[in-house]
């Protein structure tokens, strides 16, 4: 295993979260299917040098399979109990997050719960384990770290990392205390010290610090994802290096005893880790911080990929649902690349640009390279100057980190030197958002890594050509240098529009496509060569980056059913992706969507105005009554109602009309004969069945994020729809769902990328 340093316990870190992977997706024979292999190897590998390595494997596996056992059976409470009556649930709360203000209403904020124990009805306490999320008031909300009591229904969540959505109400809950409480306070104070500095930086410094990026403007949110700075708001490795390296290196310097040493820069990683927020990438992290003291204390030189893998394989054995935690698998992917390839880059980088550059560049290709594959697999969009972008941010987050750490510790018995240093990373925080304003909007700015299965291969492909240009003599390296790069750029380019879309090019053969634009609305309609589309999702730049993959560059009719957030917000990166000829602007348009509208025609509709660009015609059923402010329910129901037939299709859009609205739709000449309804709302709960019936479209489609905090689309609303006989296609299980029309029917274009839809 020379020149690859010591790989011995990599074997049992695959083996382990393998045999994770395979318990939490409920397939008990692939788990032992996996420690079968091993044990066959390891008794192949007896009189080999490998056998220890593999018998490590196995014994890796074994552990995690009894722990993933047991964890399944105190989870088993939560599933066997969703859609079962009303329960009640204690835990504490591992996150509260304010919702969109954007919506409307009084405000709300999103409880995660880490269960410990369940109620069913009046019955006794029962151990549980699990997350549930739920919906509460923001007044009097508990804060994070508290211990809550809630009751309701259970309900199935749409996915990612929570276990079950709570349709209830807290009824009680208890201050944190303890370490917890210390937490609080810390985190209270450094958002009083941020007071005075300006709100981006403010809100990127406590992004940048905490992991909390719920106060960052959309837009910057989405600059820093496509510039490839999105890490930085992402609490890991990089943050506890920073801290660990100041933290240890003042220790030396005041000539302290290593066991002092590795005692205080543990101790300072296990306070940073107690008040940031993060999931498996900060507990890897951690892990690899104790590991480092651990050899400190040895007095031996800690090396990454044992550190990694030890880390790894306690993680998988001591949390195995961090298995599927996308967060830990980006950590592991990166770490794992810059400790095997970093060195090599460096080196060869070094020959045409300073030793700190190669170095930052080094990094970033490596980390970026590990990262493609498992980001088109998430369909997680990365845009194409990732490493100039880091070469010029990464440095900033030195300071920022420090700054902003210092805060944190001095927040509460120096709150004057708190805000001292918060300014200071404040200033330093600056820098980076010129960087991710700058690179997102450079000269290609607009391209993006192909999410699915063309991007995870050519990510492959990537990945392989960085490992070459790493490990290889300088001839091969230098080829695979190039390859890489010009694969990158091929993907990326413009030209890929012309390639069939098995191969990244646009999708072909549509006529109404509802957007993946996560928890908002983006419907298209094509033909004759016209196209209309409805709302433009959030400002994240989901809806023009979905444009973009249909080949769109004209919209001949942008129709905005309501002024909310989710359907205006992404208008400017829709003008950016394509031409806007004319909109149907919603009531009581915001300054910011009037402002976004500029410079087009732009017009409140009326019912009965029809629009018929190209082939396609467009008929308003009905809309307002105009909304009386900005509550939520009152902007529902001003959505504008839209027929579109196109192409043989008849597509009813409903945007978010609540009850009163759906029902003033009953008697509509405009409902027959309709093929495809947008179901109102994302699906939620309020729907009117008589309608739901009338209309019979033999398709619903629901536009829905993927693991939402609302619990859309609500089960009832799914069983409503398929008893009036339609199939029911989400965007969070099919990503963009396109139809067209054969034979008088309609046919999905393409597949959903899971095979639960429908």
């Amino acid at each position: 295993m020379s020149g690859w340093g010591d790989l011995r316990l990599v074997p049992a870190a695959a083996a382990a979260w393998a045999v994770a992977l395979a318990a939490m997706a409920g397939r008990a024979a692939g788990a032992w299917l996996v420690l079968a292999v091993l044990a066959a190897l390891a008794v192949a590998a007896a009189r080999r040098s490998l056998a220890p390595a593999v018998g490590l494997a196995v014994v890796a596996g074994a552990a995690v399979l009894v722990t993933s056992a047991a964890g399944a059976e105190a989870r088993a409470w939560v599933e066997d109990r969703v859609s079962a009556g009303h329960v009640g649930v204690r835990g504490r709360a591992a996150e509260v997050r304010e919702l969109d203000s954007s919506y409307g209403g009084e405000p709300r904020v999103v409880v995660r719960l880490a269960l410990e124990a369940g109620q069913e009805g009046a019955g006794a306490w029962e151990p549980a384990a699990g997350t549930v999320t739920l919906i509460a008031d923001a007044v009097d909300a508990p804060p994070r770290g508290a211990a809550v009591e809630a009751r309701g229904v259970l309900e199935e969540a749409a996915g990612g990392t929570v276990d079950a959505l709570l349709d209830g109400r807290i009824v009680a809950w208890e201050p944190p205390s303890g370490w917890r409480a210390r937490a609080e306070a810390a985190r209270a104070g450094l958002e009083q010290a941020l007071r005075g500095v300006h709100p981006t930086m403010a809100a990127l410094v406590r992004g940048m610090v905490l992991g909390d990026t719920s106060g960052m403007p959309e837009a910057l949110v989405t600059q820093m994802r496509v510039s490839g700075l999105a890490h930085l708001t992402a609490v890991s490795g990089a943050h506890f290096a920073i801290l660990a390296a100041a933290v240890g290196g003042v220790a030396r310097r005041l000539r302290l005893a290593p066991v002092a040493i590795a005692g205080i820069t543990l101790g300072a990683c296990v306070a940073l880790a107690a008040v940031v927020s993060g999931g498996g990438s900060v507990d890897r992290a951690l892990g690899m911080a104790a590991v480092t003291a651990v050899a400190t204390l040895a007095g031996r030189r800690s090396q990454a990929m044992p550190a990694l893998a030890a880390t790894v394989v306690v993680l998988m054995v001591v949390r195995p649902t961090l298995a599927t935690d996308v967060g830990l698998g980006l950590s592991v992917s990166a770490v794992a690349s810059i400790a095997l390839l970093a060195p090599g880059l460096a080196a060869r980088a070094a020959r045409c640009m300073a030793p700190a550059l190669a170095e930052i560049v080094a990094v970033t290709v490596a980390a970026q390279a590990a990262c493609l594959p498992l980001l088109a697999a998430i369909d997680a969009e990365v845009g194409p100057w990732a490493v100039p972008a880091n070469a010029v941010a990464t440095p900033f987050a030195v300071p920022v980190t420090l700054a902003g750490a210092g805060a944190l510790a001095l927040a509460t018995a120096l709150p004057g030197a708190a805000v001292g240093l918060a300014h200071v990373a404040g200033w330093a925080a600056w820098p980076v958002v010129v960087a991710a304003r700058a690179f997102a909007e450079a000269p290609g700015g607009g391209l993006r890594w192909p999410p699915g299965a063309i991007g995870f291969a050519a990510g492959i492909g990537v990945l392989a050509g960085v490992a070459t240009a790493a490990r290889a003599g300088r001839r091969a390296a230098a080829i695979a240098g190039a390859c890489a790069c010009v694969l990158a750029v091929a993907v990326q380019s413009p030209a890929a529009r012309w390639l069939p879309a098995e191969l990244g090019g646009p999708l072909r053969g549509w006529t109404v496509v509802a957007c993946d634009v996560g928890q908002g609305d983006a419907l298209v309609a094509r033909a004759g060569g016209a196209v209309v589309m409805v709302d433009a999702g959030l400002a994240d730049g989901s809806a023009a980056a979905c444009l973009r993959r249909l080949g769109v560059t004209r919209v001949d009719l942008l129709v905005l059913t309501h002024e909310h957030a989710d359907h205006t917000g992404g208008i400017a990166e829709v003008r950016e992706a394509a031409e806007v000829v004319r909109a149907w602007a919603p009531w009581a348009a915001s300054e910011r969507t009037v402002a976004a509208l500029a410079g087009i025609s732009a017009e409140v509709p009326s019912a009965g105005d029809r629009a018929s660009p190209g082939e396609l015609a467009v008929t308003v059923l009905q809309t307002g009554p105009e909304p009386r402010g900005r509550d939520g329910t009152e902007v529902n129901d001003s959505s504008h109602v839209v027929r579109i037939d196109a192409g043989g299709l008849a597509v009813l859009a409903l945007g978010d009309l609540e009850l009163d609205g759906q029902r003033r739709l009953l008697g509509h000449p405009g409902l027959a004969a309709i093929d495809v309804v947008k179901v109102a709302h994302h699906g939620s709960a309020t729907q009117d069945a008589t309608l739901a019936r009338a209309v019979g479209a033999p398709v619903a489609l629901v536009s829905v994020g993927a693991g939402n905090d609302h619990g859309h689309p609500a089960p009832e609303t799914v069983g409503l729809y398929r008893a009036s006989g339609a199939a029911v296609l989400r965007t969070d299980e099919c990503g963009d769902v396109a139809l067209a029309e054969r034979d008088g029917a309609v046919v999905l274009v393409g597949r959903c990328r899971s095979g639960v839809a429908g």
